[in-house]
């Protein structure tokens, strides 16, 4: 649990190398053991050790085995002899269908690339930059490890995994049994996993596992995943993996404005991993005749989408939904050039018939599967002005973020060199409006009509910006990459030819002055990341859930309060971080858990214990013995505080103690209750 101003950044070390461990090798392992080529197998090991990690905890609470050391064990064992025996077999159905027929050489293994190269070595130097970059933008906003964001959904994200630690249990079908021991469903718990598992291993708290976690996320998974992504769709080259790296922490929306909006960590994870789902469709479905850098050949990325799908879904369905649409369109785009290239007027219009069906399917999916809950989430009707939104959506600016013009000049001119010079690519061109145009409609529109198509990401603004800006980073690496051909060009013949280090000289110089030129912009950029980060870590009093100030005045009456304690308080006010600073149980754990029978009874009435039978029947089958008072409403709690007044008064009724204040929280026992033996 959360000692309140024990840890600092400096602490962090240790947390941070087995966080980066835990993300990495068991991921790695399986995908060099499926034979995949190894900057490949890197960039894709976050989303397999996710799956490792996530299908684990799940068979784990299945078959009643506790979560620790040793199923985490077995299961990155279990996956890495999986990966093995599919890599022997995957070689040898390569080599009995490459034999056959026509299409044989469509499933030939790759030939073996260079293992430390020029781009390798790029990639390298380019993500541990992006990482000092990440490192550097958010050092003055999220000043300790123990900073936490100040939003509805916090509470939930760092006590889910501590609850989970306690119980023995990380899976998606036990994790909301926090909120409420009755809880049966599924909720993405891949975080949670990943946090807790962490916290295991180093016995950081879960709050500092979290803050480190998410910064090995943003510095290093993502940018991988986004290196990788290019790599495959634009070819092998030293400036396609420094365009990639740079671009992927460049946008505010993510990863800055998913580091403290909600808190949507789960969503931050979901959306880390999802380039790398992307290039396993990549490689699925790669051009034939095109051997550019590729995740693997056909079969090989086929079975790293199998086992990636599920740690997808389980860090986040949203991301599985992205990956739907970004990876629908990518097929999209293979089968139309098909059509096209047939002859036969007959079989071209059987493809096309064929894709009008996939995409009625699809439609249709979309209705039948409509959550109700989900197309009702969120306020209806517009939150902008159609010209508002238009700006919002041209500067890359969501949510009163600030505009990034230089970047919105970038993607425009990688749209320009998508249509002219990579015509296997030109399906992200509708992935990146197709997006944008969702996250418009939803801001400008918002009917019933436009959230059958928004409903999937809960007909939110953030979470529907988020899935444009995969496309944006890869649209604009084609941008960069069209500016230094173009640069090279203009550096003289005699000079540009000459190598070092393997380099073209022309090369590099273009590659260092647009780069050199984009980075000009870091400032700007900065700034931008940082104002929204000091939105949600460094908020106005009425905006904050629980300050560090009030973190270390719950664990300091938290030494008042015996361990097997129930403690009544109003979550609006930020009492229920007590059990992150303690451990200490709630009766309410957050402000979305009042459910109707005794939480709603002694809510509204716990004040009353000591005078009405039916509320100390309540409190006693609940075993409330502590009540905690004060603390500031959050600013649009509204009416809704009232639903907590009987716990708010329990100072005025004689049945409750007054045993300690650390201001401005007051602690109280329950001494009297109406009819008790």
């Amino acid at each position: 649990m959360l000692i309140p101003g024990t840890t600092g950044w400096s602490d962090t070390l240790v947390v941070f190398l087995a966080t980066a461990a835990l993300v990495l090798l068991p991921g790695l392992a399986a995908g060099l053991l499926l034979r995949l080529r190894p900057l490949a197998a890197l960039g894709l090991a976050p989303l397999l050790s996710t799956t490792c990690l996530s299908v684990s905890a799940v068979v784990a609470s299945a078959l009643g085995v506790r979560w620790g050391l040793a199923p985490l064990l077995v299961g990155t064992v279990a996956l890495a002899a999986a990966c093995a025996g599919l890599g022997m077999l995957a070689s040898r159905v390569n080599a009995a269908l490459a034999v056959r027929g026509r299409w044989g050489g469509r499933w030939r293994d790759l030939p073996p690339a260079p293992r430390f190269d020029a781009v390798w070595w790029a990639t390298l130097v380019g993500v541990l930059l992006v990482l000092v970059l990440v490192l550097v933008t958010i050092s003055t906003e999220l000043r300790s490890p123990e900073a936490l964001p100040q939003g509805p959904d916090t509470i939930f994200h760092v006590a889910a995994p501590q609850w989970g630690l306690e119980n023995g249990t990380l899976s998606s079908f036990e994790i909301g049994r926090f909120n409420s021991p009755t809880w049966s469903g599924f909720y993405p718990s891949a975080f949670y996993a990943f946090t807790a598992t962490i916290s295991l291993l180093t016995g950081a708290s879960v709050v500092v596992s979290s803050s480190v976690f998410v910064v090995v996320l943003v510095g290093l998974a993502w940018p991988l995943g986004c290196v990788v992504l290019a790599l495959a769709l634009f070819g092998r080259r030293v400036v396609v993996a420094l365009s990639a790296a740079l671009l992927s922490v460049a946008f505010t929306t993510f990863p800055y404005l998913l580091m403290g909006f909600g808190v949507l960590w789960p969503n931050l994870l979901g959306q880390a991993i999802l380039p790398a789902a992307v290039a396993a469709v990549a490689g699925v479905f790669r051009p034939a005749g095109r051997p550019a850098y590729a995740v693997g050949d056909r079969l090989r990325s086929a079975i790293v989408l199998a086992l990636g799908a599920p740690g997808l879904v389980m860090a986040h369905p949203n991301a599985f939904v992205t990956l739907c649409v970004i990876g629908g369109l990518l097929v999209l785009g293979r089968v139309l050039g098909y059509a096209f290239r047939q002859t036969s007027g007959r079989r071209r219009l059987a493809v096309l018939a064929g894709v009008v069906a996939t995409l009625a399917a699809a439609a249709a999916a979309s209705v039948v599967l409509r959550s109700g809950s989900m197309f009702a989430t969120g306020a209806a009707g517009p939150e902008r002005t159609p010209s508002e939104a238009w700006q919002d959506l041209i500067n890359f600016a969501p949510r009163h973020t600030r505009p990034l013009p230089v970047l919105a000049a970038v993607v425009a001119i990688g749209v320009v060199a998508l249509l002219v010079r990579h015509r296997g690519v030109r399906w992200l061109v509708p992935a990146l409006f197709g997006t944008l145009a969702l996250y418009w409609l939803n801001i400008a529109v918002d009917t019933d009509t436009v959230r059958w198509l928004t409903w999937p990401w809960y007909n939110n603004a953030v979470r529907l910006h988020t899935a444009a800006i995969l496309p944006a980073v890869l649209v604009g690496t084609a941008g960069l990459v069209a500016l230094v051909d173009l640069g090279t060009r203009l550096v003289p013949s005699t000079l540009g030819r000459r190598q070092v280090l393997g380099l073209r000289v022309g090369t590099a110089a273009a590659t260092v002055v647009v780069l050199g030129a984009v980075c000009l912009d870091a400032g700007v950029q900065a700034d931008a990341h940082r104002h929204i980060l000091h939105r949600y870590f460094h908020p106005k009093a009425a905006d904050s859930w629980a300050s560090g100030a009030e973190l270390r005045a719950l664990h300091e009456l938290s030494a008042k309060v015996p361990e097997d304690a129930v403690v009544a308080a109003n979550p609006w006010n930020g009492g229920t971080y007590l059990y992150v600073v303690s451990g200490r149980t709630l009766l309410i754990p957050t402000e979305k858990t009042n459910t109707p029978g005794d939480r709603q009874l002694l809510a509204s009435s716990l004040d009353r214990v000591g005078t009405d039978a039916e509320v100390c029947a309540a409190a006693e089958r609940q075993h409330v013995t502590h009540a905690i008072t004060g603390g500031q409403p959050f600013s649009w709690a509204g009416d809704r505080v009232q639903q907590y007044v009987g716990i708010d008064h329990v100072g005025s009724s004689p049945a409750w103690r007054r045993v300690a204040a650390a201001p401005p929280f007051t602690l109280y026992e329950r001494v009297g209750c109406a009819g008790a033996a």
